[in-house]
């Protein structure tokens, strides 16, 4: 899989972003709150109705940049509803989390008066006080923000550790010019395994021999991917792997290859056996006007 968003929500002064900013600097994540946004959506309209339009908005940014970096966002997030919603934009492992005190809590910590603005009836829908905050039943799990247990920021922090952990990859070094069956099954065998995978494309240069550029080729990995956890990097092309001691890795070669794989040779491929392409290659290459679909 690949980044995740992390959605902390909770009643004002409970801490979430707190919390979000310290996590984003240890894990390396980008940081989605009331501040951030401001420059990309200007909400005033805090019916749930408006509330519901501008957190959906931000589930879709957050999911867009979730593409290339992991992302915590902090909103209220008050409606279970919306809650249920904004998962389902979210990418398939994102995870909620309540950030959890009691409202005579939060109301302490309120240095800018807000609840005693909305008590006085000054601010209205103001979630806690005229507006509920929904049980969050949706939510993964729960950070207890109190300070009743002597849990600190960091001790918060600790805790979404493991939201962040990498699995190692596998990666499978080559010329991909270009992708075929052969190549699929050597994919899927790590795949199957349950491992990250990472395609390193040797940037050869583009000849008669191989006509693909690294680029191209990329793309086409990419595209054939595209839903799996599988990432393409173009390489410095290559003479041999050198190694000293094998430490935290190991170096193997693929065994018991199939005959009909190990016979699939991408020189044929490239002089037209359509037979060893599968069918979202050939949908790429039809597109891209490598082939001509005959």
């Amino acid at each position: 899989m690949g980044n995740k968003v992390v959605w902390l929500i909770g009643l004002s002064g409970a801490g979430k972003t707190t919390i979000a900013e310290a996590a984003c600097e240890r894990y390396g994540a980008e940081l989605l709150d009331g501040d951030t946004i401001r420059d990309f959506f200007s909400n005033q309209d805090f019916s749930r109705e408006g509330r519901e339009r501008h957190l959906l908005g931000i589930a879709k940014m957050a999911t867009l940049l979730s593409k290339h970096t992991p992302v915590i966002c902090s909103f209220i997030t008050p409606y279970e509803s919306v809650r249920e919603k904004i998962l389902d934009i979210l990418p398939e492992n994102s995870v909620m989390v309540h950030v959890s005190t009691t409202l005579e809590v939060c109301e302490q910590r309120d240095v800018k008066g807000l609840y005693a603005k909305a008590r006085s009836g000054v601010i209205s829908n103001f979630t806690g006080i005229s507006d509920p905050f929904d049980e969050p039943k949706c939510a993964h799990f729960t950070l207890d923000s109190s300070g009743e247990d002597g849990h600190t920021v960091d001790d918060m922090v600790d805790q979404l550790s493991h939201l962040f952990e990498k699995n190692k990859a596998v990666l499978l070094p080559g010329r991909w010019q270009p992708l075929h069956v052969g190549h699929e099954w050597l994919i899927q065998q790590e795949l199957d395994l349950g491992k990250k995978v990472v395609v390193g494309i040797r940037d050869t240069p583009v000849s008669e021999k191989d006509p693909y550029s690294a680029l191209l080729r990329k793309r086409m990995i990419e595209h054939r991917y595209a839903d799996e956890d599988v990432e393409a990097w173009i390489m410095p092309d290559i003479e041999a792997v050198s190694y000293g001691r094998k430490v935290g890795y190991e170096v193997r070669e693929a065994k018991d290859i199939p005959a009909e794989v190990f016979e699939v040779s991408a020189t044929g491929v490239r002089g037209g056996n359509r037979a060893n392409v599968s069918e979202r290659v050939m949908d790429f290459m039809i597109a891209e006007g490598i082939w001509d679909g005959e």
